[in-house]
Parts: structure tokens; sequence; C-alpha cells
């Protein structure tokens, strides 16, 4: 993959945070539902600690890291994004227990085997090389130290129309991706407002009266703020690199990536796939 093509991804990222940085308070307490289920195949993990060493590698706008900061008695934030670096500059204040890095995931300077806890939620996905990456995350947890990962999936567990929808929606993000920035956000805009929305809501309706259809399209959303469906649809359709696994893929690269093969957890429910690892003891 070019070098400035990954710079361009990271741009585009950082273009992205800075128009939505959830840095008010009340818009970010509605993710708090969202992170709740990211965060399920570590809830255990969680609620036994307050005192974790954690990076937040691709951190973006740093909502997440909010999230992270009750568990953590280090909190390393990460990205490399100019624009989004300087939205957690602006969320957090770096001190003794938070730790802020303008730097990227494959060179950064979090010491080896030092983190108890490693995230990385809608990142790898995006980056030219993911199983590197991965290994480059994996280095700096200790032996027997927990990641948290979220990759979008190949959809193997959907019927033939879902991924047939997929196909087309990614044909759009391939033409959509190579507009100007500003024309792309208008498009992805209108992609929230006429697709995510009326979907999710319609869906959220059929759930009140009884009504479960599965896999209706987008039912991810049926409980999520309008402006989280915005936030998404330029994550999705604004993005050059996207890449796909299913669970037997994720569980290659985490063997490649030397995490126990035992101690690897996929979350049942929505965002897939949302899941846990431990990295070898020796």
């Amino acid at each position: 993959m070019d070098k400035n093509y990954d710079k361009k991804v990271i741009n585009d990222f950082g273009d992205e945070w800075s128009k939505f940085s959830w840095l008010n308070q009340d818009e970010l307490e509605k993710l708090r539902m969202q992170f709740k289920s990211y965060s399920y195949p570590i809830e255990d993990l969680l609620k036994k600690n307050s005192d974790l060493v954690i990076c937040d590698f691709g951190a973006g706008s740093g909502r997440w890291s909010h999230f992270l900061v009750p568990y953590s008695k280090n909190l390393y934030i990460l990205e490399p994004a100019e624009q989004a670096f300087k939205v957690i500059q602006k969320r957090f204040k770096e001190s003794p227990s938070i730790i802020l890095l303008n730097e990227e995931i494959s060179e950064n300077s979090i010491l080896v085997n030092s983190l108890d806890l490693a995230v990385a939620l809608g990142v790898l996905h995006h980056i030219p090389n993911p199983d590197q990456a991965l290994a480059a995350i994996s280095s700096k947890l200790k032996p027997g130290g927990t990641l948290l990962g979220y990759i979008y999936y190949s959809l193997e567990n959907r019927p033939l129309y879902y991924k047939l929808i997929w196909k087309f929606t990614d044909i759009l993000r391939k033409k959509i991706t190579n507009l100007p920035n500003r024309l792309k956000f208008t498009v992805c805009n209108l992609i929230a407002l006429l697709i995510y929305f009326p979907l999710a809501r319609v869906n959220k309706v059929l759930i009140k009266f009884g009504i479960v259809v599965k896999n209706w399209p987008l039912s991810h959303y049926s409980n999520l703020t309008y402006e989280v469906m915005r936030n998404d649809a330029l994550d999705r359709f604004g993005t050059k690199i996207e890449y796909r696994f299913s669970k037997e893929q994720i569980t290659e690269i985490l063997i490649y990536a030397n995490f126990d093969l035992s101690s690897i957890k996929f979350s049942p429910n929505e965002p897939y796939w949302t899941f846990s690892a431990k990295k070898f003891l020796v």
C-alpha cells in the first residue's frame, strides 16, 4: 500500500473527527450504551478493575477513551491524525495518569509488555496491513494482557440478500470516498437522513409492537441517535480502505499476533465482530 495513500486515510479520519468531536458532554453520554455493547466481551474485567494500564489505539475523537478513564491507572490515548489529536487535547488534559500520543499504531513510544488492556475499536479494518498492526498492538501488552477489538464483519452470518445489499453499498462507497471532502460530507449526511434514520426508526416501531424482523438492515441503530448515524455513515462511506473479516479470519490473525486461541471471546450481539483475546503468558 502506497504510504501517501495511507496518509490520505489518516487525514480523512482527522477531518471526520473534527466534524464529529463529541465534545459536548450531554451528547457524549448518549454513547454510553454503545460503549457498553462494544465492551461486552470484557465486562467482567472492567467490573473487577479500576487500576489497569490501558491504551486506546486509533482513538479518533477520544470518545471511547472517555469511558475507559474510570478503569485506568494509566491511560494512553493514541491517535495519528493531527486534526483528531487536537480534539483529544481539548477533551483531555495530559497528566501523569493520561498520556496523549500523536503517533501511529505501528510506530509508537509505549513500552513493550506494559499494557493490561489494549483497545482497538473500529480501527484495524481501515489499516493497510491489519495483521501487522495487530501484532504491533500485541507487542505492547503484558503476557496475559487483554485486547478488546471491533472489526467489520464479512456478513457470514447473514442471508444472500443482505450480502447483495452490502455489495451495492460498497460500490457506492468507492465512488463517494473519492469526492471532495465537503461534497463527501454532504452525501454521507443524506445517506444518514434518507437511509439510516428511516430504517432504524421503522425497526424500532416494529419492535415496540412485538414484531422482530431477523436481519433487518441497520437494526443496530434502532436505539441510537441520529448524530451517531451521521457519524457512522461518514465512517462507512467516506473511507478508502475497508477490510472485512469473518470470525475464522479474525481468529487467524489473533493467533498470528500471539494471542491465546482458548481465550478468544466473540460477542453474540451486534456490532459484529466485537471480540476479546488474551496474549500468551509465555
